[in-house]
């Protein structure tokens, strides 16, 4: 399928993953629609200037009865919905925020997608956390159990998403992605941006986990990639769930070498020991989404510093 011309709305189109992908939909040509709840003046969506080239409407996910007259006035053929409350530790302190976003806002979109009965296409983005604590590398058949709010809020979207497909027909496709760094990313309770800012800033970073927990990582042209190859795909991909992630499978502190060998730092360090709840070991197995014909391309090795720079950047 051909973006050029289409219409597509993204919810959290103003975040961290959705700038880089309305910016990557502009230039494929599409017409879009960003839907989300505030506008970062540091953002890629700000400072990439794409507030002049969309359809701007801030409008919260929670909010049926607006987001309904949004999708009315705007028409999109697609949706893809990444809006959510993503950080593990603010979803930890407010759990009912939370689930509220993560579960009743896949419901509203879901909702209004069905009752319109005009979208083409629906990305739904659950997260790996959804597949909860395991010792061995999640396939697409692997059950979700989350423990964690975040999880379990994120489970619960992906099932509810998969059961629209099954019982309305409704044509979704359900991303699974691991944990995606890069420009653009504001949010410094997560690590390469906690990284960046400590090396630019000259500070001891500090780590709210024990450093052992095990993590695939994604780089953000991947992630983009991947959401752009489902909606080329959309009519052979609907009702499936995909992983997507590089071969980066590290703990913090392989990340921390990794980040001093490719930046030319020495970066000191201290355990906190603060991270409740959370998964100690995850890989993503992404056979299924290699056969389907989407690739991983970066490593760590090859963007961390272009990451950096684009730290730089934005923090003086």
């Amino acid at each position: 399928m051909k973006i050029k011309g289409i219409k597509v709305l993204v919810t959290g189109g103003c975040g961290f993953i959705g700038g880089s992908l309305v910016d990557r939909l502009l230039q494929e040509g599409a017409e879009v629609t960003v839907v989300d709840i505030k506008v970062h003046p540091k953002s890629i969506f700000v400072m990439n200037n794409l507030t002049r080239q969309v359809k701007l409407e801030l409008v919260d996910v929670r909010d049926k009865k607006n987001l309904f007259l949004v999708f009315t006035k705007n028409k999109p053929d697609y949706v893809i919905h990444l809006a959510a409350d993503p950080l593990v530790e603010v979803v930890y302190n407010n759990p009912y925020r939370a689930l509220e976003t993560n579960i009743l806002g896949t419901v509203n979109i879901l909702e209004i997608c069905r009752k319109l009965d005009r979208i083409k296409g629906i990305i739904v983005a659950s997260t790996d956390k959804a597949y909860g604590k395991t010792k061995k590398a999640y396939t697409e058949d692997t059950p979700l159990r989350g423990d964690h709010p975040y999880g379990v809020s994120k489970a619960c979207a992906d099932l509810i998403s998969y059961s629209y497909f099954q019982t309305y027909n409704l044509p979704v496709v359900i991303t699974r992605l691991a944990n995606v760094y890069g420009e653009g990313d504001l949010n410094f309770h997560r690590i390469i941006p906690d990284i960046c800012c400590a090396v630019i800033e000259n500070k001891v970073l500090n780590l709210r986990s024990n450093g052992k927990y095990v993590r695939d990582y994604i780089y953000i042209k991947d992630a983009v990639d991947a959401y752009i190859f489902l909606l080329r795909n959309i009519e052979k991909v609907k009702g499936e769930a995909f992983n997507f992630s590089s071969y980066d499978n590290l703990s913090v502190i392989d990340v921390i070498k990794k980040s001093e060998k490719a930046l030319k730092v020495i970066i000191p360090y201290t355990i906190k020991f603060t991270a409740k709840n959370e998964i100690p070991f995850q890989k993503l197995n992404i056979v299924k989404a290699r056969k389907f014909g989407w690739h991983p391309f970066y490593t760590m090795d090859n963007v961390l510093n272009d990451t950096l720079q684009w730290y730089r950047k934005i923090l003086y």
